[in-house]
């Protein structure tokens, strides 16, 4: 007795505590007891769980927080608590907790339903959005789903005067429509085409929704594992993924022979242009999902509907007069009518009101700590949307449990707005099958309707029961009594299965003693110390002709003889102008090259040919980067757009560069600020006319302008500087990158020689850079809500508020900071080369000036819009970008698996460098490559040389450069502008030093100074302006 009273007390105390413990740390209510361990797991045996979830609400209020088993559980239960948790809170809950069915059906929580809100969960999202389940794809595949709805009607109309199971039927029905869009093939009915193949998919089916009905009390109390359970999931897993790679592998073989019409064919599309991405085993999750959450809900829906509608037959004349008069009976309902029946919508969402198709709208998981309506919610809280509880509020709806789809009204649209609706979910992880289930449900229960009269069985009132499980079926199958509509007897229902299917000098190492020792040395090497250096060198020797002849053994690329033991080739990389050197090798031992730089193999790519096989064959392989000091520091550990390995998180970050930052739209809005400021030069250069120009200097000033001015809408150059201190910081910091980025780090080849000093001139650097841009984005986000968004700061700002967890500030600057390092030196360097041409070259000079007079004239200065109209001097520019390419050896890629080049092996983990220069440089593909002949591009501004991989200035495939747009624009603006304007000469009668600086870009050695003067035919121009 005394033990029993202790261990009462004991309880008492713990219940009391843990009550007052939530209501101190401001937790929402909870049912009073939470016993020890299991919590309120107790609750979950009372089915159906929903009602069970709304009672407890009723008298603890909307928000209501659970603790079943290890797990907390937060169970929303009013509109606008769910408005709170899709809104405001929506990123928030935007992830899945981890259960047994996600783990094991959800290919180890990687599928769309189960994924983790992130990179991977967006482009899972935009694949099922834009490719599967679009307007535009649900519109391609109206016809077989018109088909398979034609045929249930047929099969009812040969069983006339008979009951009908309309489970069933609607089911048949349902998984015929899923699988024709995935796969083109009936499993259910009439013509099921592969008997054998359809009683496997019959039986994995029936296994996989006992399973996904089954609650696992080790989702809540990890001890109480069932093996058993566990067992089952693992081996109906098994099944589901050897039948559905079965279809895929069936319709692989097919796909270029037809043309494109299943889902599966649609993404093995998608397949041949990412194959990295697209797997066999997404392909495999997204149509599994696709037929787990889409089959019994839709029939579900359709069921209810009946049911309803038996109970209140005024609502089923009702909808069969509004089918009659905008239908007739000559033809049977199609979903391009469905907008035009809006009792129909009424009466489906109405149903849906009623019974929702997901009573407790799929599980969502807090990614950290919030607040709901007043109260703390902690990180990793499941959250539950009691939709059936919102659905059916009696403070929200009138008369909640009465069929009344008049209350819709307008076809239901007004209602669906907010959140007393929400059958599908809302934010981020609402249902994508919306459409889809709108569109079958509309299309089922209107050509039922419009068919066929339906009755009950006896004079007792449809059994409205719930069963139980995750979706809401009803607790008996509905079985009714039908006749064909005579108004629809005088027309002939026939039915068609149109079954369809979519379709080196060799370097040379050697010892040789001095003739006098003793006379250099001072004494006699003994003879021990002869034997070891012998020795030594025999070692070396063996050695190297060993590590030679296995790389020819494992079919490697040629490497130049010897590759010295630790540091390999890395004494070439001493060597200045590093593309000129490795185009050398390249000369005597072939287009592919490989190199041992220290610890790091490098395969250097020389010809057209080879650079093709590395963009298209071998694209994704290629398509990571090396990781290195400046990736490291510079690229935010590997996470910038340069710098970030291929993957999700590197495909968000090109989308946002290509749509948002650097689209042709986006340069079109911004094209007014470029103007303006080589207006501002040429204003410069008037005023100082007659003079010499270090054009290094103003190239410099122009591109920093234009950059800072698109980035954030400041000036740091020149005139009109807003800021001067703010300025200043600039310059330095700027001035400090770009020394720190041409230096070449030896422990990027061999990793025990790391320079700290270095290194901590790299983290100084980022430091000051970010601080600064930092301050950037600060001053912009107190603007962004008073002025139109126009620079490229504000422009990430607003996605930033429709996406906060993704469009970091670390994103933004890191992006900014990309633009800035990539976009200006190269952008200089190009003017800086195309000018010290035309002065060398001043007839091409002349013909330019010619060629601007005609097509612009001189009342105006030269835009943007008009160089396409210049065709010679876009030849001069790409014939500048082909003889001095911005980056001669690209940026360095790095190979993610092993492939073939030219036929060799190219193990995993090779960086790649693609020599531009040699390439653009070759005169098996260039006549007279070293001369400068813009006309070799021949007309419309050389488009037909950039078709092909002798002319790669800008890279290619997916790493290629994102920013060739702007740069051609602001080539062509700057240059332009100063040929119209002035006349150029060189300083003396010696020809412009055309020798190359060192660094990853190409500068010139020294920099460009000529003189200049207006031209006459432009002075009244320039005087005005």
């Amino acid at each position: 007795m005394e033990t029993l009273l202790i261990f009462s007390i004991f309880i008492a105390l713990y219940l009391i505590t843990k009550h007052l413990l939530n209501k101190i740390r401001n937790l929402p209510p909870s049912p009073f007891p939470s016993l020890p361990i299991i919590g309120h797991l107790h609750y979950l045996l009372k089915k159906p769980i929903h009602i069970t979830l709304t009672e407890i609400s009723k008298r603890k209020g909307p928000v209501v927080l659970f603790q079943f088993g290890f797990r907390r559980v937060l169970v929303v239960s009013s509109s606008s608590a769910a408005e709170e948790c899709f809104t405001k809170n929506d990123i928030v809950f935007a992830n899945r907790p981890h259960m047994l069915i996600g783990k094991h059906f959800g290919y180890n929580y990687t599928s769309l339903v189960w994924s983790s809100y992130g990179d991977h969960w967006r482009n899972l999202r935009r694949i099922a959005s834009l490719e599967m389940l679009s307007s535009t794809r649900l519109q391609m595949l109206s016809g077989l789903r018109f088909d398979e709805v034609r045929s249930l009607v047929h099969r009812i109309f040969h069983n006339q005067n008979q009951t009908v199971n309309t489970r069933t039927e609607l089911f048949e029905l349902t998984m015929n429509v899923m699988m024709r869009m995935i796969a083109g093939k009936r499993y259910y009915g009439e013509n099921a085409v592969d008997l054998e193949e359809a009683k496997r998919f019959k039986e994995i089916c029936a296994e996989t929704f006992k399973l996904g009905g089954t609650t696992n009390i080790g989702d809540y109390l990890p001890w109480f594992k069932s093996k058993e359970l566990e067992k089952g999931f693992v081996e109906c897993q098994r099944k589901r993924d050897e039948f559905m790679q079965g279809l895929v592998d069936q319709h692989r073989s097919r796909i270029a022979k037809e043309k494109t019409k299943t889902l599966i064919e649609v993404l093995l599309a998608l397949q041949e242009t990412d194959p990295e991405y697209y797997t066999d085993d997404v392909i495999n999750g997204l149509m599994l999902v696709l037929l787990l959450a889409g089959t019994h809900t839709i029939m579900n829906a359709m069921e209810w509907a009946v049911s309803l509608l038996l109970n209140h037959p005024e609502e089923l004349k009702k909808a069969q007069k509004e089918i009659d008069n905008s239908i007739g009976h000559s033809r049977l309902i199609e979903e391009s009518d469905l907008t035009k029946l809006p009792h129909l919508g009424n009466i489906i969402n109405e149903t849906l009101r009623l019974y929702p198709p997901v009573p407790l709208i799929g599980p969502h998981e807090s990614s950290g700590e919030c607040t709901v309506q007043g109260f703390r919610i902690p990180r990793g809280t499941t959250l539950l949307v009691n939709c059936w509880a919102i659905q059916n509020d009696p403070k929200v709806w009138l008369d909640p449990r009465e069929f009344k789809p008049e209350r819709f009204g307008n076809g239901g649209k007004g209602t669906r707005d907010g959140f007393g609706l929400i059958p599908f979910g809302s934010g981020r992880r609402g249902c994508s099958g919306e459409g889809l289930a709108l569109r079958m449900v509309g299309l089922g229960l209107g050509a039922m309707i419009q068919c066929f009269d339906w009755n009950r069985i006896g004079e007792e009132m449809v059994d409205m029961r719930e069963g139980t499980g995750m979706t809401m079926p009803k607790a008996h199958p509905l079985v009714a009594k039908f006749k064909p509509r005579q108004i629809m007897c005088s027309q002939q229902i026939s039915i068609h299965f149109p079954f369809f299917f979519q379709r080196a000098k060799l370097l040379h190492v050697s010892y040789q003693p001095p003739q006098d020792t003793e006379t250099e040395i001072g004494f006699q090497l003994p003879s021990t110390s002869m034997e070891t250096l012998l020795t030594f060198s025999i070692f070396i020797a063996l050695y190297l002709l060993t590590k030679h002849l296995l790389n020819k053994i494992r079919n490697l690329p040629p490497s130049p003889f010897p590759s010295l033991p630790i540091i390999g080739h890395l004494l070439y990389l001493l060597k200045k102008t590093m593309h000129k050197t490795l185009a050398e090798i390249s000369k005597r031992k072939g287009p592919v090259v490989l190199f041992q730089f220290g610890s790091r193999r490098v395969l250097v790519v020389s010809s057209p040919s080879a650079a093709e096989e590395c963009f298209t064959k071998n694209d994704i392989v290629f398509a990571n980067r090396p990781h290195m000091l400046i990736g490291k520091h510079l690229g935010y550990n590997y996470t910038s757009l340069a710098w970030a390995p291929y993957g999700d998180h590197w495909r968000n970050l090109r989308r946002i560069a290509s749509l948002e930052i650097l689209s042709s739209t986006r340069l079109q809005m911004l094209s007014g600020l470029r103007y303006d400021e080589v207006r501002s030069m040429v204003r410069r250069l008037f005023r100082n006319q007659n003079q010499s120009v270090d054009l290094r200097t103003e190239f410099f000033e122009l591109t920093m302008n234009v950059m800072m001015r698109m980035i954030a809408g400041k000036r740091y150059y020149s005139e009109n500087v807003a800021d001067l201190e703010e300025a200043k910081r600039f310059k330095e910091i700027r001035a400090e990158t770009f020394k720190l980025v041409s230096t070449t780090n030896i422990g990027d080849y061999l990793p025990w020689f790391k320079s700290k000093e270095l290194e901590k001139g790299f983290l100084e650097c980022q430091r000051k850079r970010d601080e600064f841009m930092q301050g950037l984005v600060d001053q912009h986000r107190s603007r962004i809500a008073k002025e139109k968004t126009k620079t490229l700061i504000e422009v990430l700002l607003a996605l930033q508020e429709t996406d906060p967890e993704y469009y970091t500030d670390g994103t933004i600057r890191s992006l900014m900071l990309v633009l800035l390092l990539a976009g200006t030196d190269t952008t200089i360097n190009a003017m800086e080369w195309a000018v010290s041409l035309l002065l060398n070259h001043p007839e091409e000079l002349k013909k330019a000036q010619r060629e601007i007079d005609n097509s612009v004239g001189h009342s105006r200065l030269i835009e943007e819009s008009d160089l396409a109209q210049l065709p010679h001097l876009g030849n001069i520019i790409n014939e500048t970008l082909r003889l001095y390419p911005p980056v001669p050896l690209l940026v360095p890629h790095e190979s993610s698996e092993e492939c073939t080049v030219q036929g060799f092996r190219i193990p995993r983990g090779t960086t790649l460098l693609v020599n531009c220069w040699a390439i653009q440089n070759d005169p098996k593909v260039w006549v007279d490559p070293r001369e400068f002949k813009p006309e070799r591009f021949g007309g419309e501004g050389g488009k037909g040389a950039r078709d092909g991989f002798g002319f790669v200035p800008f890279g290619s495939g997916r790493r290629g450069c994102p920013g060739e747009g702007l740069a051609l624009r602001m080539v062509g603006l700057g240059l332009g502008a100063m040929i119209q304007c002035f006349d150029w000469n060189r300083i003396g009668e010696e020809m412009v030093d055309m020798r190359e600086g060192v660094g990853i870009t190409m500068p010139k050695t020294h920099p460009l100074v000529a003189t200049f003067k207006p031209r006459p035919i432009m002075l009244n121009f320039l005087s005005q302006n």
